[in-house]
């Protein structure tokens, strides 16, 4: 059977526009009830990168996490929200972004990982162990909010690299010293941690993207979507096709397709809701790229600039 990826449209973050469109969009994928049931602890996994003002565009919009949490809570669910920032902690980060006090008025609480559990890995695995956020692995329900962006390294980060998140503090910047040898090695990598969190759900933030050096420093681009689905390589790949970037050129995909993980054929996937040729575009500007690997230096520096976020913000 085909796996199914919708796009609905949305042209800003309204919240009742924003309502309206996740409204749409779930109702393509059978309702939040598919997902969600009475009593589940449901982690609401945004991409909150680092402190911004309200409304910047490199986290997924408040606007979004709300109309999320409302339909979680329809159904009995008890979301939780949880993230690990490249720069800043998850509270402060929230709080600029706007997010802590939507959260704080629906009582739902923000939540920096405190541990980690270690994973034995399949045995098509690149490594030998894998860590997992504790609050990852304990929650019922696990939905994936990513922000869709371009991403300098990676090209795009969208459904897969969103769950790059999952890893709990600065053993995101050793894996990029470990595995950074090229973009298919670390690519690999990032889809294994996306098998192995295994989100119930995606929705994709692509209402105001970002294009050009990303993830942190590109530029809005009104691409006006929110998608969703629940197989995150089929996502990549439809927004591979939305900005016009080659499947084949897209190291995420590429490594999805060698160990066998996701629906990355095109032609496997049904789109409901507007087609492709209603909301892909041409004038998509892609990053120029730089290596994937951290020097030493590097990661002394991002630790660095963390303190900083933390004593300014």
């Amino acid at each position: 059977m085909p796996e199914t990826v919708a796009i609905v449209k949305c042209s800003n973050y309204d919240q009742q526009a924003v309502d309206n469109a996740l409204n749409e969009l779930l109702d393509y994928l059978g309702g939040i009830s598919q997902y969600v049931k009475p009593g589940n602890l449901v982690l609401i996994k945004p991409n909150l990168l680092k402190a911004a003002c309200v409304g910047d565009i490199p986290s997924t919009h408040f606007t979004v996490i709300k109309s999320i949490i409302d339909q979680v809570q329809s159904v009995g669910g008890k979301p939780i929200i949880g993230d690990s920032p490249a720069l800043g902690n998850v509270s402060t980060v929230a709080r600029r972004s706007g997010l802590l006090e939507v959260a704080d008025q629906m009582g739902v609480p923000i939540i920096n990982w405190s541990t980690s559990v270690k994973i034995t890995p399949k045995p098509h695995y690149s490594m030998r162990s894998y860590k997992i956020a504790k609050e990852v692995i304990d929650a019922d329900v696990v939905i994936n909010v990513p922000k869709f962006k371009s991403h300098k390294q990676m090209q795009l980060t969208v459904a897969i690299k969103n769950l790059f998140g999952c890893v709990p503090g600065k053993l995101k910047s050793r894996l990029h010293l470990w595995c950074g040898k090229n973009r298919r090695t670390f690519g690999k990598m990032l889809v294994e941690y996306a098998e192995l969190v295994a989100p119930q759900l995606t929705i994709v933030d692509g209402i105001l993207a970002m294009e050009g050096p990303g993830p942190g420093s590109g530029s809005s681009y009104p691409l006006g979507i929110l998608t969703g689905g629940t197989d995150v390589v089929a996502l990549d790949r439809v927004h591979c096709e939305i900005v016009g970037l080659p499947a084949e050129e897209f190291d995420i995909i590429q490594a999805a397709r060698e160990i066998g993980f996701g629906v990355a054929d095109l032609n496997q996937i049904e789109i409901l809701g507007h087609g492709l040729c209603d909301v892909s575009v041409s004038n998509f500007e892609f990053p120029p790229m730089i290596p994937v690997n951290f020097s030493p230096f590097r990661i002394v520096t991002s630790a660095l600039k963390h303190l900083w976020v933390k004593q300014i913000a």
